[in-house]
Order: structure tokens, then C-alpha cells, then sequence
């Protein structure tokens, strides 16, 4: 998150029981913490904490300033969730949809999620993508935000309590291997069990009814802690703990912890701090760290701000083809139209310009008709020559020699196809044949004839006279062809 100019900066934790702040000042990007405001107090709603942390910055002199909260209670709720190794932008609706799951009675709520160190000692023994989740309801940020900015604050960062811790973490602790963060804070302890430098486990007990118990059952919690540590995350121990508080603030946690537990403690962090103005630092870390847990502020308006991932800039350049496309199909489709006018308009204006033709034209047609009905004329004419021709030639030809009972005549397209009938006579059946046969040959050379067929010969008895003892009746049929046109 950027932080602007001079304005002064306060990191708050807010909770049922009161609220602690801290001003710091920022100077070559370093934070140097002035003091610290702590005044609890009972507060019922998100709209009583807001009111209340707007009174206490107004009671310390402080007229404007960007602030970042750490929140716990109010209906904020977070998980550590161990996930299969995948892109942001495929955990982030996965991880939305487990935590709703987990907390069926959020509603309307701004869920987000930091991602943690890998972690290769899960309940699978395989490589997982641990992730911190918080989600806050939406009613509760636009609280902050809304009575903020109406007294003239900024709200730069909100995030939930682990997020703040795990800055603390990161911050103030220089060992390696797993520890317990223990922060007795005013309205109940946190406890969290840390794995490969990543808060893996967070267990938050009641508050106890009395102070002078509450170091045992702290003690006591925390053993209980690191015993669900062994047994789901395979055996692994935690090997020191890790104060939140100064000595004074927590003056029997160490002694009360080191007899029940037999391990290493340390206090964490900054001297002469609480364990709420710790909350309230790692606010401050959660607000400036590359990739914050932001629930609410300019800080989660940022971060919706973020690069484009390859899936967004796949689906961005897609709609903006589709919408070139639409563009193009309808500068298509005006043009198409206003050919079909241009082509209507030239159609009307041919049809104005040609209706003068129409006397032209008809007269055109006229005579193209008179031609037509020339032409047809003389093609009869000279069928009924050839017709003559032939049927002089077959009379001349056949003479008194046959008689003939029936002649077809057919016209084609190559000339005149003609089928005789009839009978020759002689005084015996073979001079009834040979004038048959000087017929048959005579015939093609007085019409120019082809194709000659015999299609029927038959014998009958007797003639009709005695001079003519055989009939012979036959059947031919021959093509006349046409005159070639010269």
C-alpha cells in the first residue's frame, strides 16, 4: 500500500473489548512507533467500535491520519487452508466457495486470502499451497470506512487479527524451524503454531473469568496445541515459544509456560509494547507488505487493481474481437443496404430513360416476326417442292410396273422418310422377283435414295389376270434426303 505525504499513520486493533492504537511516524522507510492509546471499553456493534476509534484519535490530538486495523470478533472469521499447488486466479473462487462452507452463516462478505510459505509436511506428505483466509461482513467495512471518512480519516488497511500476527512473524522472529506465537491479548488469547516460517494452526480460547488462571490455562492450551501439531502434521514439534508482550505487560506467561512445557521462550518484538499495541503494528505490516490480506480500505481497492492475469487478458481480448466483429457486421450490413437503394434507384431511372423505347422496340419486334413468319413460309414452300419431286419421282419410277396399296411419307430433320407397299406381277414367281429387283435398284438413282431396306416380301397365288400367274407383294422403305443448301 503507498502512503501518502506526511499524514500521520495509526495502526488500531479492534475488538469487543476495546481499542488500541498506536501512532507511528514514517522516515526513509522505517516506522518509529511515538505511542500508544489503548482505552477499553464494551463495544456491541461494528458501528459502536467505529464511533469509539474515531473518539479516541480525536482525544489524542490526531485530526487526520491514514489507519489500518487489525479486526477480531464482529463476525470476522478466518481458516488456514491447505490447497493442491495452483494459479491465483484458479485458487481464488475455490478458496471463496471452501470458506463460505466452512462459515455458512456469512452472507454478504469480502472474503480474501495470503498465501503462506510452501509446506511440504501435510496430512498427504505432498506438496500443498497454504493459504491464510479472512472474510468480514461487507456492513462491517463500509461501517469503518463510512464513520472514517465522515471525520476525516483515511481507511488505508483492514485485515483480520492471524494476518497481523503473521506480520509479526515475519517481522521480529529470527529462528528457524516451528514456534508457538502466544498473545495474550484483552479479550482472549491467540495462539499460533508456525511451520516452516508459515502460520499453520490458530486456536483462540475464551477468555477466563479470572487474571490470576489465566497464565495456567494459557499454559495449558498451548500444550494442547502442540499436541495437535504432532499428530496432524506428522510428528513435527514446535521448538521454542514466542512471546507477544513486553515482561511488564506479561509478568507470570514465562514462568507459567517454561514449568509446563520445557522449551525455549522469547519475547517477540519491539520493548515496552502490549500484546494489543502488537495487533495493532502488525496492522501496520499487513498494510505495507507486497501482498496484504485486505478486507477493507485503499488497500483492497488496490489490490482489485491488480495486473491482469492471462485468463482476464485471454477473456478481455476475446470480448474486444467479438466487439470489433459486431462493429464490422454492422458497417457491413449499412453498406449492404445502401447498395440495395443505390440499385433500386439506377432499376427506376433505366425503366424512366427506356419507356421512350417502347415504339422502337415494338416495331423491332414487329418486323422480327414478319422475318420469322418469311422465313417459316419459304421452309414450307420448299417441303411441298420436295414432297412434289418425290412423289413425281416414285410415280415415274414405279409406273405400271407395281401397284402400290399405301405410301407413308415422313419429314426429319435430314430429308423425307418414305414406306411403299404394294405388289409386282408376272407370269411366274421369278419375274415377279426380278421387277421387284430393277424397282429396288432403279429407285435410289432417280430419287438420290438411301438407305433402302426390303422390310416384306410374300408370294400370293395368281394375279388378276391370267397373263400375270404370280403376285409378289413387298414392303420397302428408303430416305430421301434434303437438298443441300447452297
Amino acid at each position: 500500500m503507498s502512503m501518502i505525504g506526511r499524514t500521520p499513520l495509526v495502526g488500531a486493533y479492534v475488538c469487543p473489548r476495546g481499542v488500541f492504537t498506536i501512532e507511528c511516524k514514517r522516515s526513509r522507510g522505517a516506522l518509529e512507533i511515538e505511542r500508544t492509546l489503548e482505552v477499553p471499553l464494551p463495544l456491541d456493534s461494528a458501528t459502536a467500535a467505529a464511533d469509539h476509534l474515531v473518539q479516541v484519535l480525536r482525544s489524542a490530538g490526531i485530526n487526520r491520519a491514514d489507519v489500518a486495523i487489525a479486526m477480531r470478533g464482529f463476525g470476522v472469521v478466518h481458516h488456514v487452508l491447505q490447497l493442491p499447488p495452483a494459479k491465483d486466479e484458479v485458487l481464488s473462487p475455490i478458496i471463496d466457495r471452501e470458506l463460505r462452507r466452512l462459515e455458512p452463516q456469512l452472507g454478504d462478505a469480502v472474503v480474501d486470502w495470503s498465501s503462506l510459505p510452501a509446506f511440504e509436511g501435510g496430512p498427504e506428505g505432498t506438496p500443498q499451497r497454504s493459504v491464510l483466509t479472512a472474510a468480514a461482513p461487507s456492513d462491517v467495512i463500509f461501517a469503518f470506512e463510512g464513520r472514517l471518512k465522515l471525520a476525516g480519516y483515511r481507511l488505508a488497511h483492514l485485515t483480520a487479527l492471524p494476518a497481523a500476527m503473521e506480520r509479526l512473524l515475519e517481522e521480529f522472529d529470527t529462528g528457524t524451524g516451528s514456534a508457538a506465537l502466544v498473545a495474550p491479548l484483552p479479550d482472549g488469547a491467540f495462539l499460533g503454531f508456525s511451520l516452516s516460517s508459515g502460520l499453520r494452526l490458530v486456536i483462540e480460547p475464551p477468555l477466563p473469568a479470572d487474571t490470576e488462571h489465566e497464565t495456567a490455562a494459557l499454559a495449558e492450551e498451548v500444550e494442547l496445541g502442540m499436541m495437535f501439531v504432532r499428530q496432524q502434521f506428522r510428528g513435527a514439534e514446535i521448538e521454542r515459544i514466542a512471546l507477544v508482550g513486553s515482561k511488564e505487560s506479561l509478568p507470570h506467561a514465562e514462568s507459567a509456560l517454561s514449568e509446563r512445557l520445557h522449551v525455549p521462550i522469547e519475547y517477540l518484538g519491539v520493548r515496552d509494547l502490549t500484546p494489543a499495541a502488537f495487533a495493532a503494528l502488525g496492522a501496520v505490516l499487513d498494510a505495507q507488505s507486497p501482498e496484504p490480506l485486505a478486507l477493507g480500505g485503499t488497500s483492497r481497492k488496490a489490490a482489485e487493481k491488480r495486473p491482469l492475469t492471462t485468463l482476464e487478458s485471454i477473456s478481455i481480448a476475446a470480448l474486444l474481437v467479438l466487439a470489433l466483429l459486431g462493429a464490422w457486421t454492422i458497417t457491413e450490413t449499412v453498406r449492404a443496404k445502401g447498395a440495395a437503394i443505390d440499385l433500386q434507384t439506377a432499376r427506376r431511372r433505366i425503366e424512366l430513360e427506356s419507356f421512350g423505347l417502347g415504339p422502337v422496340r415494338s416495331t423491332a419486334e414487329q418486323r422480327k416476326l414478319v422475318r420469322d413468319a418469311v422465313a417459316a413460309m419459304r421452309i414450307v414452300a420448299n417441303h411441298q417442292v420436295e414432297l412434289q419431286e418425290t412423289l413425281t419421282g416414285i410415280a415415274s419410277t414405279l409406273g405400271g410396273r407395281a401397284q402400290v396399296d399405301s405410301m407413308r411419307l415422313q419429314l426429319s430433320s435430314s430429308g423425307w422418310r418414305t414406306v411403299i407397299s404394294g405388289s409386282v406381277a408376272g407370269i411366274t414367281n421369278a419375274r415377279a422377283v426380278q421387277s421387284l429387283n430393277d424397282l429396288y435398284r432403279e429407285l435410289p438413282q432417280r430419287l438420290s435414295a438411301d438407305s433402302m431396306h426390303l422390310d416384306q416380301l410374300a408370294y400370293e397365288e395368281s394375279g388378276s389376270n391370267e397373263a400375270d400367274a404370280s403376285v409378289v407383294r413387298f414392303q420397302m422403305s428408303f430416305a430421301i434426303p434434303s437438298p443441300r443448301k447452297k
